[in-house]
């Protein structure tokens, strides 16, 4: 006999909670107490069953709170029907709440001791005696009749029927053998000592369960993750509202032979319907039984750990046997199982835990605490960073550490850093395991020298070694041992990449020369330098943390034959190579020493060539050497070449040519204009560049930069369609008048053109770029007026005012420098009264307003409603009025009134006028980088065409120079932080943050009157992060800041919509805690004299702030009229900031 359950309970109340009681006993005492229910009461006890009795309990007319709250609080209700029940009014009111809690899901069970169940459904006998004795009584007709529903429903359950002839000991643990099945089953599994971070999880897996109809959801994720540890908290919260349900664990490991399928199948039919007698007998028999047996049921059913296919075929046949409602939840290493589930799976991805879940879970098991104790911060630290975010280490490392000394924490955290933990290595190394040997050999390629590589580079790379990396490469993806991250790069768990490593080195622990495959330095430097390799090396990365220099012999590399990878960097090899393996396909070397390759070199095989910054000039080494099979060359920063030679038939297949920033090129061979198979071509910097090819007819190209070739006069044409050209870049060269033929760029999404020194005239063509996105105008560029394609267009004047025939798709330009008052030849020179015209507005589809370094400008105008961008670094005569105005018009375009006020603002406290004096301890010097590194750092951030051609939707971005935020900004702090509360949805929200300029030694006397730094350029980079309800995920905002030589602002402002994509998910309830951070992730100064930093941050929104006594408002003191200039100087001559002899701060409005 089956428990009855409500088989209605909607997945909306999958917020289950465990339930005080397991059994709630309903009964009327003066026939039951002393006898029947007393022994039933020991006898559900005495098999671990917490039964709740109200034997205790005084009586009363009404039914206490407490009590309904306990029968709520049960996961079943037994009511014993006995033949003077119904005189209770006491249990009926239990009876008429226990009706109700059914409906949530609650088991209800009846027992019919000596009664009739037929009396009791008809009301006749004993039973309709007492409720009508209860109707004169109580003369309340409505509580009667909820109580005679009550009992109809509840005598119309399949229940236990005693009657007289019933031996009373054998029907009592006939009742809890069957109570007892069904709360076995219905135990909670246990999670997690500390489940960290598994809440927030579940909770976003049972919401897409609860709004998807579909029946399958895939759990997938690397080893370690937490897949099972989640599955089971979602089973312990949703089990109870099925009609069955299993958890069914570690399949991959269960389902190894035949007997051990059929095991699995008996467990599956038991745990669901609990029948000890059926017997599976073999596995093609035990599927069918499954769906005669269970396919009418409503099921949850966990199967985890699942690698294979036919296991899950082996237990469900087809996914869609089960009965409406059902939900399978399956956990795997592999995303490709889902894939071949079809339409009705969803799925999962577990991701790591954030900063604050991690060093929370550690230390717990390190610490027995939510945080590490304070002398030991500096080690967690270092143990959060080596684990980056997987449970499984965290867990581990806690538990051996726990209760060490320093002396050894210090110790054992190095050893993780070098030598991976065996118990952690050997759950990461199932889903290697699982690998063919192609498969392998990608992923220890990879985990060595390729992770954070474009993934078409590696493919194309691999493809030459003959190891089918197309395939392999998603193979690895979906067993979750690789990711493809930002710009489609190839990524790799560290600690995943540390047991490929480990995988290697263990080929050969002492012998470095025999492994496959070669990357730390000290391994590399004895086997070079001791000359051991051998031909069992498969490829070598030279790269030194510190630069350094390598004395070799010049045939070092003529043991390892089978090399197919060399990569060097930071390592100045002072001997010249006189060998090269000829199977390299990738040569990779940085500042390579030499003129040419080795003369014995064949390079047939080589796929990449990059020698940055080396010696090596073309014209030689193209003589002497063919590559037919060479894809990418990079070659940038190189000073030594001086011309291009024919590459169409030394390197016909190249697909990716960098020459960027050779200055002393100056001829591209003409033949090169048919390397039909180059899509990315970079000049940008070639400043001796004049002589390119006649032409262009490239079928396959995509990207072409000649940005600041200055001595380039006349571009080539385009005799044909060129339909993938989609960046053009001619900028800043001594191009004064473009072919017709730039019509034929029909694929054009972007165009930089124009230049400081000449005017450039366009062709009328120019229209016919309709793909046209971005434009990027330096210096004055003439269009064509008249055109043929309407009169708003024929009378516009120059190009400020487009119509909407001559670029459809555009939406975004750089220096509209034809809608000022003079021409760019007074810009150049200087002008004291030089403005932007009001005719700016007519651009009714700009985006983005750009303009630098100009003193003199003191106004910008109102910009057209599809603004989103405005630059104007280092402008230092912009007025405050101008600023505040642009501000507040960004604000109302994200529909943020500058009236917004927050409650938890009481009143406005002032900081003393010295507190720049303490801004100096805010330089971050960890952050710090070389020019070179910063420039490295930034090229990585576009390292595909793809960012060049970025859309600027959803966000509103403003830099200009200043140093106060405004007062009508809500929230405001001095630190680099700020919290507030929200509602349920997240709405807009605009951040300004501001920049100050302080020198990292010498004292502010240096500024001249406008707060310019005059001998000082300083770049930075300043990330925006957010932890919505104590959850930290990274709001994508990155801020570039170039060439800045003073103080400035930076207004961000982000829509509702996006925020509520993004961060929806993490918002619980009503009042949701938002905190907003910015750092200052890495910066440069040319001179090394000053330093960027975090002055001030502020935050704009409606928010639920409650009520505070008070918050620091202002920081520095200093506020600027409306008619002043908006900077001053920084400081004055002693470090204060003052606007009289009084050193009292003044009060006007800032913009």
């Amino acid at each position: 006999m089956a428990l009855v359950t409500c088989k209605g309970a909607s997945s909306s109340s999958f917020t289950h909670q465990l339930k005080k009681f397991d059994v709630f006993l309903n009964f009327r005492g003066e026939d039951t107490r002393f006898g029947f229910i007393s022994h039933l009461y020991d006898a559900l006890r005495l098999r671990g069953i917490h039964t709740f009795i109200d034997d205790k309990l005084p009586r009363g007319e009404e039914i206490s709170i407490e009590l309904l709250k306990t029968i709520d609080n049960s996961m079943m209700s037994i009511i014993v029907f006995s033949e003077n029940y119904a005189s209770s009014t006491w249990c009926l009111d239990e009876l008429v709440e226990i009706i109700e809690c059914k409906k949530n899901g609650q088991l209800v069970q009846p027992i019919f001791y000596k009664v009739d169940p037929s009396k009791i459904r008809s009301q006749n006998g004993k039973f309709g005696e007492a409720l009508a004795k209860h109707e004169r009584k109580l003369k309340d007709s409505k509580k009667v009749e909820r109580w005679r529903k009550a009992l109809h429903e509840t005598a119309n359950i399949s229940g236990w029927h005693y009657k007289h002839s019933c031996n009373e000991f054998k029907f009592i643990q006939g009742i809890v053998e069957e109570i007892s099945n069904s709360k076995f089953n219905r135990t909670p599994l246990f999670v997690a000592q500390y489940p960290v971070g598994i809440n927030y999880r579940v909770k976003t897996i049972l919401l897409d369960i609860e709004s998807n109809d579909g029946h399958i959801i895939c759990i997938y994720g690397p080893s370690g993750i937490g897949k099972t540890t989640i599955a089971k908290a979602i089973f312990n919260r949703i089990c109870d509202h099925f009609d069955g349900f299993c958890f069914l664990e570690n399949l991959r490991e269960r389902s190894r032979t035949n007997a051990s399928v059929i095991e699995l199948q008996e467990a599956l039919l038991f745990e669901i319907l609990r029948d000890t007698n059926l017997k599976v007998g073999n596995k093609s028999r035990g599927i069918n039984m499954i769906k005669e047996r269970l396919s009418f049921m409503r099921i949850l059913l966990i199967i985890d750990d699942v690698d294979k296919w036919i296991q899950i075929e082996n237990l469900l046949g087809r996914c869609d046997w089960f009965a409406s409602g059902s939900k399978i939840i399956i956990t795997t290493r592999d995303k490709h199982l889902a894939a071949t589930l079809g339409n009705c799976c969803s799925t999962y991805s577990v991701k790591e835990l954030d900063q604050d879940e991690a060093l929370e879970l550690f230390s717990m098991h390190a610490f027995q605490s939510n945080k590490p104790k304070d002398d030991y911060l500096e080690l967690a630290d270092r143990v959060i960073q080596y684990a980056k975010g997987l449970p499984l280490a965290l867990v581990i490392i806690g538990a051996d550490l726990y209760g060490r000394s320093k002396l050894e924490w210090r110790s054992a955290v190095e050893k993780y850093e070098r030598i991976p933990n065996e118990e952690i290595k050997k759950i990461l190394k199932i889903s290697y395991e699982g690998l063919d040997k192609t498969e392998k050999d990608i992923f220890l390629d990879i985990a060595c020298f390729f992770e954070g590589f474009p993934k078409e580079y590696v493919i194309d790379i691999l493809d030459a070694c003959n190891l089918y990396p197309i395939y392999g490469i998603r193979r690895l993806i979906d067993k979750c041992l690789i990711t493809v991250g930002q710009y489609d790069k190839l990524l790799m768990h560290d600690l995943l990449q540390q047991m490929g490593r480990d995988l290697v080195q263990q080929e050969s622990p002492d012998l470095p020369g025999e492994r496959s495959r070669l990357w730390c330095y000290e391994d590399v430097y004895k086997v070079l330098t001791q000359n051991t390799g051998s031909e069992k090396i498969r490829g070598i990365m030279i790269c030194s943390p510190e630069p350094s220099k390598m004395k070799l012999e010049a045939k070092c590399l003529e043991k390892m034959k089978n090399l197919k990878f060399l990569m060097v960097s930071n390592v100045h090899i002072c001997k010249g190579l006189k060998y090269l393996p000829n199977e390299l396909r990738v040569l990779d070397w940085s500042g390579f020493p030499l003129s040419s390759l080795p003369s014995n070199f064949d390079p047939q095989k080589l796929i990449a060539l990059n020698m940055p910054e080396s010696r090596v000039t073309l014209d030689k080494l193209f003589k002497r050497i063919q590559c037919k099979n060479l894809t990418y060359m990079n070659f940038n920063y190189n000073q030594y070449i001086r011309e291009l030679p024919d590459l169409s038939s030394a390197t016909p297949n190249i697909k990716k040519l960098d020459l960027k920033k050779c200055r002393k090129l100056v001829k591209i061979h003409d033949s090169n204009r048919y390397l039909d198979k180059l899509e990315s071509w970079d000049l940008c910097g070639c400043i001796e560049l004049q002589i390119l090819p006649s032409c262009i007819a490239m079928k396959s190209l995509k990207y072409l930069d000649l940005y600041n070739c200055e001595r380039v006069k006349r571009f080539p044409d385009f005799p044909q369609e060129m339909e993938n050209l989609k960046y053009l870049g001619v900028a800043n060269t001594a191009i004064r008048e473009l072919s017709p033929s730039i019509g034929n760029l029909i694929g054009l999404e972007r165009l930089d053109i124009g230049s400081r020194f000449y005017l450039c005239h366009l062709p009328s063509s120019i229209y016919k770029l309709q793909q046209l996105r971005i434009l990027f105008l330096y210096g004055n560029v003439k269009f064509p007026k008249d055109v043929g394609i309407g009169r708003q267009a024929a009378a516009c004047n120059s190009y400020c005012g487009f119509s909407k025939y001559c670029f459809p798709k555009l939406n975004f330009l750089k220096k509209l420098t034809s809608c000022f008052t003079h021409s760019e030849k007074c810009l150049l020179s200087g002008s004291e009264d030089l403005n932007l015209k009001e005719s700016i507005i007519r651009f009714s589809r700009l985006n983005r307003f750009l303009i630098q370094d100009s003193k003199f400008l003191k106004k910008i105008p109102k910009l057209p409603e599809s603004i989103r961008e405005v630059y104007a670094t280092n402008c230092i005569s912009l007025n405050s009025k101008s600023l505040r105005k642009l501000i507040l018009q960004f604000g109302r375009n994200l529909g943020l009134s500058p009236n917004m006020k927050c409650s938890g603002v009481k009143r406005k406290v002032l900081m003393d006028s010295h507190s720049h004096c303490k801004l100096s301890n805010q330089v971050d010097c960890s952050s710090r980088v070389s020019l070179s590194k910063f420039n490295a750092i930034e090229d990585e951030s576009v390292p595909t065409l793809d960012t060049y051609l970025i859309d600027y939707e959803e966000r509103y971005d403003i830099i200009v120079p200043g140093k106060k935020i405004p007062n009508w900004i809500n929230h405001q702090s001095i630190e680099s932080s700020i919290s507030f509360w929200v509602g349920p949805k997240f709405p807009s929200i605009a951040v300004c943050v501001a920049f100050h300029l302080i020198p990292l030694k010498d004292s502010y006397a240096n500024n001249d009157k406008y707060g310019s730094i005059c001998d000082g350029i300083i770049d930075w980079v300043c990330d925006i992060h957010i932890f919505t309800n104590s959850r930290k995920r990274r709001l994508m905002v990155t801020g570039r800041f170039y060439g800045l030589n003073c103080d400035h602002l930076w207004f961000y402002g982000v829509p509702h919509s996006r925020l509520q994509r993004e961060f929806g998910d993490l918002m619980q309830g009503d009042r949701n805690h938002v905190e907003m951070s910015c750092k200052i992730n890495h910066w440069v100064s040319e001179n090394g004299k000053y330093a960027p930093v975090i002055a001030r941050m502020g935050i704009h929104v409606k928010c639920l702030c409650s009520p505070q006594n008070s918050i620091i408002f202002q920081h520095n003191s200093q506020n600027v009229d409306d008619n002043t200039e908006l900077l001053t100087p920084l400081l004055s001559q002693n470090g204060s900031h003052t606007d009289s002899d009084t050193g009292e701060p003044s009060s006007s409005s800032s913009p």
